[in-house]
């Protein structure tokens, strides 16, 4: 699949939209400043109709429908793991070409990550231009909407390099393999910088999975919703204490430092208060930080 899913990911957008099946949603975006780095805040406000739902509420509604199994055939881009994964297209983009990698049988989502699951993120990115972040949205406070275990792959914007929060980790300069925080963010996460070369096998990013979210859990307890973002430089983990910040839902890409506002006013309230501080709110502040009120 190297190198060729590009090709395969844009026939199977054009066609999904011709068809109707996937819905793509007009969005602006604007630079914010923090730190000297340049993060984005997106304002899609066809988002203000779409209401907010965790995974257990989804799940428990009455005539609930697991749009991953079955899914929808007309987004559906490839198999992987010889068949315990599906490469689908995200039915409601803002950005196109977003993907969604879904186990084929049900899990919940918010099981811990496994080496079948970074397998088969590694024959994605594998296939695809090298600035993709993946993700993944733990736990009922995450930002997550789906019960359906899967992760996400999204372009990185191309004037980025790497996330803004992770530029921000990485000027601390992170041991390479080993758990690190960095001072410079004022909210808690746990960070493992990877070896760009030769790119890590399945097993490796597995193990450093594993290891921040020891760190993690043992600083937040087992229970505690968690992001995860993933890109060629490092892999980042994000303890969440709540889904939102006066309406503005955050998810993993949030804290990877592109965030959605449904308003101008959202927007306003994010410049105002700061996309930092307001991570700080949505995640656990960093001892000696200050986060905006809640309210």
């Amino acid at each position: 699949m190297a190198r060729r899913l590009d090709g395969v990911v844009r026939r199977c957008y054009a066609s999904a939209i011709a068809q109707g099946a996937l819905l793509f949603t007009e969005s602006t975006v604007y630079m914010h400043r923090e730190l000297d780095v340049a993060f984005e805040i997106r304002y899609v406000p066809a988002l203000a109709d779409k209401p907010s739902t965790k995974p257990k509420e989804k799940q428990g509604a009455k005539g609930f429908v697991n749009p991953f199994l079955p899914y929808d055939e007309r987004l559906h881009v490839a198999m992987l793991g010889g068949g315990s994964h599906h490469l689908l297209l995200n039915k409601y983009c803002v950005v196109p070409n977003h993907l969604l990698i879904t186990t084929a049988e049900f899990r919940q989502q918010g099981e811990p990550l496994d080496e079948a699951d970074f397998a088969a993120v590694l024959e994605v990115v594998g296939g695809l231009e090298p600035k993709q972040i993946v993700f993944y949205n733990s736990g009922e406070e995450s930002g997550a909407s789906q019960p359906h275990k899967h992760l996400q792959v999204l372009p990185m914007p191309a004037y980025m390099d790497v996330p803004p929060s992770t530029s921000i980790w990485a000027r601390s300069e992170p041991p390479l393999g080993r758990v690190h925080t960095a001072a410079a963010l004022p909210f808690a996460h746990f960070g493992v910088r990877l070896c760009e070369a030769p790119r890590p096998c399945s097993a490796e990013l597995a193990a450093a999975y594993a290891a921040a979210l020891g760190a993690l859990t043992a600083a937040h307890g087992t229970d505690v919703s968690y992001n995860m973002v993933l890109t060629r430089t490092a892999l980042m983990l994000f303890p969440r204490q709540h889904s939102s910040w006066r309406g503005i839902s955050v998810n993993s890409l949030g804290f990877a430092g592109l965030v959605l506002c449904k308003t101008q006013d959202e927007r306003a309230l994010l410049e105002g208060a700061g996309v930092l501080r307001i991570l700080a709110c949505v995640g656990f502040p960093r001892t000696g930080q200050e986060a905006p009120p809640a309210e």
